[in-house]
């Protein structure tokens, strides 16, 4: 029986943000101005996550207030492993946060994270080549099983100094290698600092309406996908095949890892308008495969692991 791995039941796409940060933080701008630029870019929804620290008072950024029917918001924060010069810390954005978060107690930041996942929030490791985290550190992190999904693309980093190390891609197949179930997940980290920090990455969450608990429920089941700007319309399974439906782009691919990385399968352009492509997946039963759609722009869209 064939099924579509993204658009299961009634509903539709809706883009979203869940990495950028207000005056709530270390961002520059108000969170009403965050709201009302990204509402501006096309945007249905979006999460400030403000860094919820002891130097802004452990406070989650309410923005209940700058919902509507059109535009929604979800109520997050990033949370932090451990002290920001911890060789080891790793940051998180915690979607679906309740406003009275209680501080972890002192020292020990990684409870943070272990009690947003106890309170249901999906949760993203975020930015790993910030301090280039060591994959062979993560088992030994706290808090570190909680997480649901890595940042494989920072959009901030990659038009900054840190323009090198805005993927992270080695820790996600990394993480995929060692057997964990993680999904990919693409972001901005905007602070409004500069003008090209922002609308570079995001998520298209398919979803039967535009509510903040049901974003997140679908984002915990994985029913999205990330994007620099390609679309994915359909990933089709059936049997052993896979039908990958797409927006015009120049290359998809189909890639495993571990004992299946030599079967990676492509198919490449160009094409002009929609594009269908199919793909046999028999060399990854036993493990899993990822579908990645590049433009000739060179800009990507990534679904989440495929686990056969």
């Amino acid at each position: 029986m064939a099924f579509d791995l993204l658009t299961r039941g009634p509903g539709r796409f809706f883009r979203g943000n869940l990495h950028c940060h207000s005056t709530g933080s270390d961002g520059h701008v108000a969170p009403e101005d965050v709201v009302r630029a990204y509402r501006a870019a096309g945007y249905d929804f979006i999460m400030i996550a403000d860094h919820f620290e002891a130097r802004y008072g452990w406070s989650v950024t309410d923005t209940r207030h700058l919902r509507d029917e059109s535009f929604t918001t979800i109520i997050g924060a990033e949370l932090s492993s451990a002290a920001w010069n911890d060789r080891h810390a790793y940051w998180v954005a915690a979607a679906g946060l309740p406003l009275d978060m209680p501080s972890p107690p002192p020292g020990q930041h990684a409870s943070a994270i272990t009690q947003a996942a106890d309170r249901g929030a999906f949760l993203v490791l975020l930015h790993p080549g910030l301090n280039n985290l060591p994959l062979a550190a993560v088992a030994t992190l706290p808090g570190i099983d909680a997480i649901h999904a890595v940042e494989i693309y920072n959009h901030s980093m990659a038009m900054s100094s840190g323009s090198d190390r805005a993927y992270g891609t080695y820790l996600l197949e990394g993480l995929l290698e060692q057997g964990r179930r993680i999904l990919v997940h693409a972001g901005d980290d905007a602070h409004f600092g500069h003008a090209a920090d922002r609308f570079g990455g995001w998520v298209e969450v398919y979803c039967a309406q535009l509510d903040p608990d049901l974003l997140v429920a679908s984002l915990k089941a994985g029913q999205y996908y990330s994007t620099q700007g390609p679309r994915l319309h359909e990933l089709v399974i059936d049997g052993t095949w896979l039908h990958v439906a797409s927006s015009d782009v120049y290359a998809i691919s189909v890639t495993g890892s571990g004992a299946h990385w030599q079967n990676a399968l492509e198919r490449i352009g160009p094409w002009h308008g929609s594009v269908v492509a199919k793909f046999d997946l028999s060399p990854f039963i036993g493990s899993y495969c990822r579908v990645t759609a590049v433009d000739s722009a060179g800009r990507r869209a990534w679904s989440n692991p495929i686990w056969l």
